[in-house]
């Protein structure tokens, strides 16, 4: 990500704040709600990635983390109900929760949108190498 400003951050803390209330919500609604989300923030990630929108693209990760942030919110006990190895259990899988959303899934989500579109032709022509034969006619002191 290319953070420019404190305006960009802003920005991507809004995105990653929508993004956890709209997850928190729709994990009241019901699964499929949870599930279209997801989808709906793959899809634009996937997009913006195949479409080369960085700015978007960075906001469908800032959501990406958002989503990740409300899923860690719909596992959690209560504290003080719980005793202390179960806590680092909690823990650690917040934890887990965080990096995937945040590391593993945008890597999946980046190599599947590298598979779906091929490279970009190169704009200008590229210069073949000079041969041996017009290297010995060319002389080095050209």
């Amino acid at each position: 990500m290319n953070f420019k400003s404190i305006g960009w951050l802003l920005v991507l803390l809004f995105t990653v704040l929508a993004a956890f209330l709209a997850g928190a919500v729709a994990w009241i609604a019901g699964a499929g709600w949870v599930l279209g989300l997801l989808g709906a923030v793959w899809t634009v990630f996937v997009l913006a990635d195949l479409k080369r929108w960085v700015p978007l693209r960075d906001a469908a990760w800032a959501a990406n983390v958002g989503f990740g942030f409300s899923v860690i919110r719909w596992f959690d006990l209560p504290a003080e109900t719980v005793s202390g190895p179960m806590r680092l259990m909690l823990l650690g899988a917040g934890v887990l929760c965080l990096v995937f959303f945040a590391l593993v899934a945008p890597a999946l989500l980046g190599w599947i949108a590298q598979r779906l579109w091929p490279p970009p032709e190169p704009e200008l022509p590229v210069e073949r190498p000079a041969s041996p034969e017009a290297l010995r006619r060319w002389d080095p002191k050209d």
